[in-house]
This record gives structure tokens, C-alpha cells and sequence, in this order.
């Protein structure tokens, strides 16, 4: 049985305590978008059209051009990372909490590639519990979630939606988690990012507490 201690900063793995700030999750299992080969077809069409996200970020005049390309290829394969983000986001908190409190939403950074060659960009991630919120650090390539920035209850927490500015023009929406003093931000691309149901899972989760 694991589980994480009422102030978040230990974790019981079943024999002992460990800081939550020490923990290192190992490599997760493979998900369903990792064998059917939809993350590398994703990752290959990212690679190729790491110019489109400059070209609209410039605001010039061949953004036009990018348009088409940029909705029919890049956007697509961004959908592609955040469901299989999601897939590990689901994971990483089944191994931390168990199978008796899963994953109710999630949501994640994920942004288009700047330049040819470039990967996508991925690297803070939230879970939606029943009991927790858990806000990840992703490997900086290619990666999973691998370290815990943030374990709280939901009454501990707030979640708001907000755009971010990206080369002097909206970029898109955000979602911050906020606890204390400190704030987080995960943004995405408009048509990918969608930070709706954490929210929803979130004032659930923080209605049902306060009521027990």
C-alpha cells in the first residue's frame, strides 16, 4: 500500500518513508501510444515542422503560408503527445498512489517544436485524484514524469485558466496551480491544450472534502 503523508512531503512505498523532493520514478511501462508507434510518427512529423511554429511566432508576413500545414500536420501530432501524456500521467499516479485512487483528469505542457530538428516541449504535467493533486517534472526530451513538484490536498491548492503572451500575441491558454506562495504555469496550443476537466475534477475534489 502506498500513499503520500497529510503535509505531501513523504511518500510510503509500502516499506518505508522517502522525501517526496527525493523521489525518482522509474521508467513506466510502455503505453498504448508507445507500441501502436503513434509517438514516434508524432515525434518524426514535430521534427520536420519545427519552422512553422517560427514562422507564426514572428508574426511576418508568411505566417498565412503556415497555417495549413501547421493545422493539418503540427496540431495533430501535439494531440498525439498530450494523450500519450496523459497515458503516463495515469500511470506515474497509480504507482504512487495505488489502484484504489486513480487519476480523475490531467493536463500538461505541451507546445509545438521552434525550430527544425527541435522536439516538442513538455515539462510540467498535473494529476487530478480523488484526495491529491500531483504536479510533475517531465524529462526535458522525450521523457515521463519523473520527479514530484507538488503533492496537496485539493482545498490546499488553486486552479485558474488564463492566456499566456507568446512574441507580443496571445499564445494560448494556460492553467496555473497555485499553493502558498508559489505558482506553476502549463501552457499549450489552442486546440490542444484543454484545461477544462482538471479544473472540473479539481473543484470536485475540493467540494467533497469540505463537506466531510
Amino acid at each position: 500500500m502506498s500513499g503520500f503523508s497529510d503535509d505531501g512531503r513523504w511518500w510510503w512505498d509500502g516499506t518505508t518513508w522517502m522525501a517526496t523532493a527525493h523521489i525518482v520514478l522509474p521508467q513506466l511501462p510502455p503505453t498504448e501510444f508507445e507500441q501502436s508507434g503513434r509517438v514516434e510518427a508524432a515525434r518524426g512529423r514535430l521534427r520536420k515542422t519545427g519552422w512553422l511554429s517560427w514562422v507564426n511566432d514572428a508574426g511576418c508576413a508568411l505566417s498565412w503560408l503556415a497555417l495549413i500545414p501547421f493545422a493539418s500536420v503540427t496540431v495533430p501530432a501535439l494531440r498525439d503527445y498530450r494523450l500519450w501524456t496523459l497515458e503516463q500521467l495515469a500511470a506515474a499516479t497509480a504507482y504512487l498512489l495505488g489502484p484504489n485512487e486513480p487519476m480523475l483528469a490531467g493536463e500538461a505542457t505541451v507546445l509545438p517544436p521552434q525550430f527544425v530538428g527541435d522536439s516538442e516541449k513538455r515539462d510540467l504535467a498535473v494529476a487530478v485524484t480523488a484526495a491529491h493533486i500531483l504536479l510533475f517534472s517531465i524529462d526535458s526530451f522525450g521523457g515521463q514524469p519523473r520527479s514530484i513538484v507538488l503533492v496537496a490536498r485539493p482545498t490546499d491548492v488553486t486552479m485558474e485558466v488564463r492566456s499566456f503572451v507568446r512574441a507580443g500575441f496571445l499564445g494560448g491558454p494556460a492553467l496555473t496551480v497555485s499553493s502558498g506562495n508559489a505558482q506553476w504555469v502549463m501552457r499549450g496550443e489552442p486546440g490542444v491544450f484543454t484545461p477544462k476537466p482538471v479544473l472540473d475534477a479539481w473543484r470536485t475534489a475540493s467540494a467533497q472534502r469540505q463537506f466531510r
